[in-house]
């Protein structure tokens, strides 16, 4: 008859075997010039932000409404794909101490670039540093977020 020390060790045995003969998946490492899926990067000024995880995606059609971070801090941009890719707005709010915008046709700049699932967006945009916010100045910006 087995007894229940016996029966004990041998389940550990089987939990120690199972446990060493699986292992968890690999990290996915994107291809160059990409972004794991939900992630942004973002510079604004020369001044790197890091990676945010806080980040939408929202297609109607051939436009997609990307935003990052929150109501305070954070970037949403406007990007089309009707005839080519283009940037439609672009807007900062206190990242890097400069709140501004970008509008197409109204002044600045701006360009975008897909790898994969990934935007690249880079432009110039109007605005106000945080500190001085009564005198406008531009600010350049660069945000590469995977949808």
């Amino acid at each position: 008859m087995i007894t229940r020390r016996a029966l004990a060790a041998v389940t550990a045995a089987a939990a120690a075997v199972v446990a060493g003969c699986s292992s968890s998946p690999p990290d996915y490492r994107p291809p160059a010039g990409e972004l794991v899926a939900g992630t942004a990067q973002v510079t604004v000024n020369g001044q790197d932000l890091g990676t945010t995880e806080a980040v939408q995606c929202t297609p109607a059609g051939t436009m997609t409404t990307i935003s990052t971070g929150d109501a305070a801090s954070g970037v949403s941009a406007v990007v089309t794909s009707t005839d080519a890719l283009t940037v439609r707005d672009v807007g900062i709010r206190d990242l890097g101490g400069f709140t501004g915008s970008y509008n197409d046709g109204l002044g600045g700049e701006a360009s975008v670039t897909m790898s994969g699932r990934t935007y690249d967006i880079r432009g110039t945009a109007m605005g106000f540093a945080t500190d001085k916010p009564s005198f406008r100045t531009s600010g350049t910006f660069a945000i590469k977020v995977s949808c």
